[in-house]
């Protein structure tokens, strides 16, 4: 019984209940919970933090580079992460926005035409208060670094894009991503899920879509290019190469031709996830263990 006198339980309600069930159930874990020791539960504060290592500022980048665990998939998958800062709303939809505006032209571009990869796409990236975006292909005929090279190049000539965009189109773009915000949910499942994510990210934002749909009416086509040059653009007005928060995840495969240009040697492939572990460890090194420490919420 000694362990939990310093666990913490978080429970969810979900479904044709009321509060009354819900009162029940809660007194069925912590009589689970209490009936052998004097367990009086831990304060919010007292309970550790999940915090998020802080991606510094380069011109570059900060790059892992580990082979697939299976020696015999062809593939090789990239991921390039930019990393904005601690959560807050007008930021979080504006990065939503970004990927509104795209994730159809990256694909389009990158996948339909050049034929880089054939899993193309970009998501915004929310991890225990720290907002990102991430850009993801997955290829059997390009090298990782020609296709970190490509998204690079795809940003780098996206910003006229946004900037000559014209109102109409941009406004189409406003009003669809409040329109995905603002949907029903699909099912009892789905509305679980997302309610349950906000439970295990300990934001606790049960409005957030709404929230988001709304302050979707701040975001100009001018705070949105004021964003993209912030974060994801590689270069300054001047044409100079500019420093972002970007990290670039590679996962080399074993196919022939460029695909597996990189690819990191492997001795023992039964202890190859324990050489991965220590790349993640080299970059926590690498970085010095910086995190962006506890966030806070504001979820008015």
């Amino acid at each position: 019984a000694l362990p939990l006198l310093r666990v913490s339980v978080e429970a969810f309600y979900h479904g044709n209940c009321d509060i009354n069930d819900a009162k029940k159930a809660s007194q069925i874990i912590l009589g689970a919970m209490t009936s052998n020791c004097n367990h009086v539960g831990i304060p919010k504060t007292k309970i550790p933090a999940k915090l998020v290592v802080k991606t510094p500022l380069v011109v570059g980048q900060h790059s892992v580079t580990a082979p697939t665990l299976d020696p015999q998939d062809p593939n090789t998958a990239v991921e390039v992460y930019f990393q904005m800062g601690k959560d807050n709303l007008m930021n979080r939809v504006l990065v939503d926005m970004l990927v509104q505006v795209l994730d159809e032209p990256l694909f389009c571009q990158l996948r339909t035409h050049e034929g880089f990869g054939y899993e193309v796409s970009c998501s915004a990236r929310w991890t225990y208060g720290i907002i990102g975006m991430s850009f993801k292909v997955v290829t059997a005929s390009k090298s990782a670094n020609e296709v970190s090279t490509r998204i690079d190049d795809f940003l780098r000539s996206f910003r006229s894009e946004i900037d000559s965009m014209d109102k109409d189109t941009y406004t189409e773009h406003l009003v669809g991503l409040a329109k995905n915000k603002l949907e029903m949910y699909d099912s009892l499942d789905e509305e679980c899920s997302s309610h349950w994510s906000e439970i295990i990210e300990g934001r606790y934002d049960f409005d957030a879509c709404r929230k988001e749909a709304h302050c979707l009416k701040s975001i100009t086509k001018g705070k949105l290019i004021k964003a993209y040059d912030e974060w994801l653009n590689p270069e300054c007005p001047k044409g100079n190469p500019k420093k972002r928060r970007r990290m670039v995840f590679q996962v080399i495969g074993s196919g022939d031709g460029p695909v597996s240009t990189g690819r990191p040697v492997v001795e023992n492939w039964k202890a190859v996830g324990d050489e991965i572990d220590d790349l993640i460890k080299k970059f926590h090194q690498s970085v010095k263990n910086e995190t962006w420490g506890r966030v806070t919420f504001d979820s008015r």
